[in-house]
């Protein structure tokens, strides 16, 4: 992930193309906890598991956060999913998510 000046992230929504803007550490702090929790799994988790997944992360790492974990939490998991980062799939009836393997591409 290229470094950013501190200022603000564009983040998109693949549901609704709709755009925001959040900053830049907040989005830093809400994306490395994601990618931390679909790395535990191969299988694919949902929204509520990343959601506890970013909460244990924080307490982890001591952080504080002032907010809405949960929709800091699907503003992130959104632009991830836009960027290629993350892949949404349906597995009896559930939505999962997991990080996107680079191995199946090639």
């Amino acid at each position: 992930m290229p470094a950013r000046s501190t200022g603000k992230v564009e983040c998109l929504n693949p549901n609704t193309g709709g755009k925001m803007n959040i900053d830049t550490t907040v989005y830093d702090l809400f994306s490395k906890a994601i990618y931390h929790t679909l790395k535990k799994s191969k299988q694919g988790v949902t929204y509520t598991d990343i959601v506890s997944g970013v909460k244990q992360c924080f307490k982890e790492e001591r952080t504080t956060f002032q907010g809405s974990v949960e929709w800091y939490a699907v503003t992130v998991k959104n632009d991830m999913v836009a960027k290629g980062v993350i892949e949404t799939f349906m597995e009896k009836g559930k939505k999962l998510h997991r990080l996107k393997s680079t191995s199946l591409s090639k």
